[in-house]
């Protein structure tokens, strides 16, 4: 529909849509790495793929992120010709479903205490407030007749997603390196 409607923001919108359909996918395989009994070469088990799944995941988010900010530059020079509309209705949809599909991984995320299935929750929130951002964008986009907006929407978005993709990263450090996420522990182990 971005494609066809010519908007920029609601095509990153479906692009951010598309790495989700990814990371499901990795999220799959690497539950069945996981599961795995420990092995010779593998003693501790293969519970560490979930934080190489994660890191993986986070370049992927990055990469459509990078897509997006250099498409939004090039489209903030364009004058192609937008069909605002009918963007407005499939961006409403894709903001219930994502909302929807994003607080019950959120949940489902805590009670298993997986970081992949949170990390990809906060994912899916955070694609609920990307497409909230281009359903305004392209509300003031139809209603002022400004289709720069629609790329100046599309530019916010990217940054937004390239910040999620490196927050990812970094948080899958802690994981992999066996550190603490709350270093305040210690702190707390010293008063007593």
């Amino acid at each position: 529909v971005g494609l066809f409607a010519g908007s920029l923001a609601v095509l990153g919108d479906g692009i951010d849509s598309a790495t989700d359909v990814i990371i499901s996918i990795v999220m799959i395989f690497t539950a069945r790495i996981m599961n795995r009994p420990p092995s010779k070469k593998y003693v501790f088990g293969y519970e560490k793929a979930e934080g190489i799944a994660t890191k993986i995941l986070s370049l992927v988010i990055f990469y459509a992120g990078m897509q997006m900010l250099l498409s939004s530059v090039a489209n903030i020079f364009s004058d192609a010709t937008k069909e605002v509309p009918s963007a407005i209705y499939v961006t409403v949809f894709s903001i219930i479903g994502k909302l929807l599909l994003a607080l019950y991984q959120y949940k489902q995320g805590k009670r298993i205490d997986s970081s992949l299935l949170t990390a990809n929750a906060i994912n899916m929130r955070n694609d609920v407030i990307i497409s909230s951002g281009v359903l305004v964008g392209l509300v003031f986009t139809f209603i002022f007749k400004l289709p720069i907006l629609d790329s100046i929407t599309g530019l916010i978005i990217s940054l937004f997603i390239i910040k999620s993709s490196v927050s990812i990263f970094i948080d899958s450090n802690v994981e992999l390196m066996d550190g603490v996420k709350d270093v305040n522990v210690y702190n707390l182990s010293l008063i007593h």
